[in-house]
C-alpha cells in the first residue's frame, strides 16, 4: 500500500495570500515548487514573455551575434548542424528561419541517426568545407565536439556552438576540468562562467535565444519571434524539461499561439491527428505532435520532420 508524504514547507503563506491575491492552497503549492520570492511568484502566476531573461547575459552571446552579423554582411556561407530528434529539429528550424529573414546565405544539415550518429562529425565538416561553408552554427550539439570542431579549425572555418547539454569534464584528484570546444563561440548557460541564471532551457530555446538578439540587432519585427516561439513550446515539453522558471513561460504562451498557428505542417499534423485547437495542451505537445516528428528520425531522415515545419503550401503540408 502506498503511502502519500504531503510537503509543509515553511513560510509566511498570509505575506504571499495578501501581495498576490491568492488563496492559501495556491501559497501552500507555490511555496512547495520553490517559488517564494515576489518576482517569481509574479513570473509563475502571470508567465508574461516579458519575465524571460535577457539573452545578453549568455557568456558568447554578443560574440555569436558580431559573427553571424559580419558572415552575413559579407555573404559568406552559413551551414546549421542539427539533431534528429524533437529538440534537434526544432533549433534547426528556429535558427534557419531566422537567418533567412535576416539575409543570410544559409542552409542546414542533419545527421542520420544510424549512418552518423549523435551531433556533428568529420564528415560532415569535411563536406561542408568542400561545398565552400565558410561558418558552422550548431544547435542542440557541439558542446562535446572537441576533435571536430578542431578539425573545423584546421580547415580554417569558423564555429559557433549552441547547445544546452552538460559540459564533459575530466576529473583529477577530486578537481573537475570542463572541456570546451575551441569553437569561435560558445553559448551553453551551463558553462561555469556563464552568468545566465535560469541553466535548464532545451537546445530549441537557447537557439531562440540567439535570434532574439539577432532580430533586434536586425530591426525584425518582433511579432516574428511568435512564429518561432510555438516551435520551442514544442521542443521544451518533448525534451522534458522541467514546466518552471522560463520553460514554463515559453510553453504556456507557446500553446496559445499553437491554437491559431499559421505554420502550415503543424496545421496538417494537428489536422490528421484530429486535434481539438480549443483543448490543445502540453499532452498533446509531448504525446502526438512531438512523436510524430520525432518519427521521421527513426524510420527515414528527420529532414522531413524539418521539411514539414517549412512547408509552403498546403498540398506539401499534408502530404509530408
Amino acid at each position: 500500500m502506498e503511502k502519500w508524504v504531503l510537503k509543509n514547507k515553511k513560510a509566511d503563506f498570509r505575506a504571499i495570500m495578501e501581495q498576490h491575491k491568492v488563496s492559501e492552497v495556491v501559497a501552500r503549492l507555490l511555496v512547495n515548487r520553490n517559488q517564494e520570492d515576489a518576482e517569481g511568484i509574479e513570473a509563475y502566476l502571470h508567465p508574461d514573455l516579458n519575465y524571460l531573461h535577457n539573452p545578453m547575459n549568455m557568456k558568447d552571446m554578443d560574440k555569436a551575434c558580431s559573427i553571424l552579423m559580419s558572415k552575413i554582411k559579407t555573404n559568406q556561407k552559413i551551414r546549421i548542424v542539427g539533431d534528429y530528434d524533437v529538440d534537434g529539429i526544432a533549433s534547426t528550424y528556429v535558427l534557419y528561419t531566422a537567418l533567412l529573414n535576416c539575409g543570410a546565405k544559409v542552409d542546414y544539415e542533419i545527421p542520420d541517426r544510424v549512418k552518423d550518429g549523435y551531433g556533428i562529425n568529420i564528415n560532415i565538416i569535411e563536406a561542408a568545407y568542400l561545398e565552400g561553408i565558410n561558418t558552422i552554427l550548431t544547435c542542440d550539439n557541439g558542446i562535446s565536439a572537441t576533435l571536430q570542431i578542431r578539425k573545423a579549425k584546421e580547415l580554417g572555418m569558423t564555429v559557433i556552438i549552441t547547445d544546452h547539454h552538460d559540459i564533459p569534464f575530466v576529473e583529477e584528484n577530486g578537481q573537475k576540468e570542463y572541456l570546451i570546444p575551441g569553437a569561435d563561440a560558445v553559448i551553453n548557460p551551463k558553462q561555469t562562467d556563464c552568468n545566465y541564471p535560469w541553466k535548464s532551457l532545451c537546445g530549441a530555446a537557447i537557439a531562440y535565444k540567439l535570434v532574439l538578439v539577432m532580430y533586434d540587432k536586425f530591426n525584425i519585427d518582433k511579432r516574428e519571434n511568435e512564429k518561432l516561439l510555438e516551435i520551442v513550446a514544442i521542443a521544451t515539453v518533448c525534451d522534458v524539461m522541467d514546466l518552471v522558471d522560463e520553460n514554463r513561460i515559453i510553453v504556456k504562451n507557446g500553446l496559445g499561439l499553437l491554437k491559431k498557428t499559421k505554420n502550415l505542417g503543424l496545421k496538417a499534423l494537428m489536422e490528421l491527428n484530429n486535434i481539438n485547437l480549443t483543448k490543445l495542451s502540453a499532452y498533446h505537445l509531448g504525446f502526438i505532435i512531438g512523436p510524430c516528428l520525432n518519427a521521421a528520425g527513426r524510420l527515414d531522415t528527420a529532414k522531413k520532420g524539418l521539411r514539414l515545419l517549412l512547408s509552403q503550401t498546403e498540398e506539401e503540408a499534408t502530404k509530408l
